[in-house]
């Protein structure tokens, strides 16, 4: 590996070839005009050929210079960016979650977050994963839907889903109660392809000749839900909002644990768990 001239150097160096000037360069790296013109000096000796043509009329770059002066241009910008977002991490905390609880439970939640923690910014993004992948260099935690058996990183319940039938009033026409008999007169809506959260509720294989109807997706399930489509069979912690505003009922009194839940996800390495832990906190508390 070639030896690199060194860093401080190199950095004025940019600065005299970006400036066009050894006056303009001292004065805005805060050094004198001998020093900027010696480490200059002594940059040229490292490559044993000019960087530099001088002259009466001042600094022009020979074909070499201006290679170099191209690269730690780049090269210096992008350290510079790193390091900023290096800085803006302190003051912010990047969260994967899946849709449905970010949607339905994390984005109501944060405003109360806020009032107890101005200076932190959250940044949410949603993913739907089947099998996650925890990159650290994108988030700082994570809530992940599942059995919570991931290797390699730490995990904490965050909650035990439960699965119960739910249906718009309009579409029920105020019978507020259903046997599971009933159900057989409505569209059921699925939120996995497999369906097996409906059977597993129903404690039987699929009715044949039942109406359904299939989304990928709770937060769609939900909504086509709401919207009198058919009676969706979800966990009431991600519909509090309209269960509590009445949009929707739950017409069936028996629940289901599904056997999965929502785990916080944090990485097996402790170095940011300082300023992770209000956000953990807060997140085991609002539920």
């Amino acid at each position: 590996m070639t030896k690199l001239p060194p860093l401080n150097a190199l950095r004025i160096f940019e600065a005299v070839a970006r400036l066009q000037s050894f006056t303009k360069a001292a004065e805005t790296l805060y050094l004198t005009q001998s020093a900027v013109s010696h480490q200059v000096r002594n940059l040229e000796e490292h490559f044993g050929f000019p960087l530099l043509v001088r002259s009466q009329r001042g600094i022009a770059l020979t074909p070499e210079g201006a290679t170099l002066q191209h690269c730690l241009r780049d090269a210096l910008q992008q350290i510079s960016d790193t390091c900023e977002q290096l800085s803006q991490r302190q003051h912010s905390i990047r969260i994967k979650s899946p849709p449905s609880i970010a949607v339905r439970w994390l984005v109501p939640q944060l405003q109360d977050f806020k009032a107890q923690f101005p200076d932190l910014d959250i940044n949410v993004s949603t993913v739907w994963e089947e099998k996650p992948a925890f990159d650290w260099g994108l988030f700082d935690l994570a809530i992940q839907y599942g059995e919570g058996d991931w290797p390699g990183v730490n995990i904490e319940l965050l909650h035990r889903e439960v699965l119960t039938p739910v249906a718009s009033p309009a579409l029920l026409k105020g019978n507020t109660q259903l046997s599971i008999e009933q159900l057989a007169d409505y569209t059921l809506i699925h939120t996995s392809r497999d369906r097996h959260d409906w059977q597993l509720w129903l404690g039987t294989p699929w009715p044949k000749g039942q109406k359904e109807l299939l989304f990928d997706a709770d937060v769609m399930g939900i909504e086509a839900a709401r919207h009198g489509l058919g009676i969706a069979l979800v966990d009431p912690f991600i519909v509090q909002d309209a269960l509590g505003d009445g949009s929707l009922i739950t017409p069936c009194s028996r629940t289901v644990p599904s056997g999965k839940g929502y785990f916080l996800v944090l990485p097996p390495h402790d170095r940011h768990l300082r300023r992770v832990q209000p956000l953990v906190n807060w997140l085991q508390q609002a539920v």
